[in-house]
């Protein structure tokens, strides 16, 4: 099975080869990096491994942070999807959305079939979120999708790669009719 969601204007898929131009320019500029890296750039080395972990991801998981491309254009747009949260032996949902693009409701409407995916394709029992505490948008996304924040965690407590940061963590569980 291939790691693949659609929404109503929205498609999340692996990356591809011409996509790395677009993950590219978004790990480059400030303002989408502002609250993935403090507004620093990733450079080739970093977007490398970030790629190559998202293959590892989708051959282990059945899962990954892929491209989202508008479904009428094919334009890749965003970042985003479901990935495994090593340490905390969860699932993280993630989006990201080219700035061009915000305040159109594309992060809900993905990250919506993210808990869709999760739950009935993955069967997963919760998904969780990791939010920059800054990030309002990204906050009200969760909020929308029901999570409960838990507090403040440690981002590289959860996951060995993230950094030394605070984040807000949500959850997510499963409604008890999900899986059978």
């Amino acid at each position: 099975m291939s790691f693949r969601i659609e929404t109503p204007r929205l498609l999340v898929r692996p990356w591809e080869t011409a996509d790395r131009p677009a993950f590219e320019r978004f790990v480059s500029d400030t303002d989408m990096m502002r609250y993935i890296n403090g507004g620093r750039a990733w450079d080739a080395e970093r977007i490398d491994a970030w790629l190559a972990r998202q293959v590892r991801n989708l051959a282990a998981h059945r899962c990954c942070m892929g491209a989202v491309a508008l479904k009428q254009t094919g334009e890749v747009i965003g970042v985003g999807g479901i990935q495994p949260l090593e340490q905390a032996k969860v699932f993280e949902i993630g989006w990201w959305t080219w700035k061009d693009h915000w305040n159109r409701g594309f992060a809900t409407e993905m990250a919506l079939g993210f808990v869709r995916y999760a739950f009935a394709i993955l069967k997963l029992p919760c998904v969780v979120a990791e939010v920059d505490p800054p990030n309002r948008a990204s906050i009200r996304v969760a909020e929308k999708l029901g999570m409960r924040c838990e507090g403040i965690r440690n981002a590289h407590e959860l996951a060995e790669r993230n950094p030394d940061i605070e984040v807000v963590y949500y959850v997510l569980e499963a409604a008890p009719n999900t899986h059978p």
